[in-house]
């Protein structure tokens, strides 16, 4: 998360010093068969990786890898 005076700051940046990955050459077109999403399909796309992503959990998963040696808390 950004701060106020973070977001005052990156407002202030020219364009061209924001990398964008087009140094040195124009940027690349999509393909005719490749639309753009729309803000709104872009919003339900995070919207599922969100909730797809909250019921992750990461310690017992972490707690079974070979790399964790043999556990005997449980």
């Amino acid at each position: 998360m950004t701060t106020h005076a973070e977001d005052q700051a990156a407002a202030e940046v020219p364009a061209e010093d924001v990398p964008d990955g087009t140094f040195g050459r124009a940027r690349h077109r999509l393909p005719a068969h490749i639309t753009p999403c729309t803000p709104e399909e872009q919003a339900r796309h995070h919207a599922d990786l969100d909730e797809a992503l909250s019921g992750l959990a990461i310690g017992p998963l972490l707690h079974r890898h070979p790399s964790q040696g043999e556990r005997h808390d449980r």
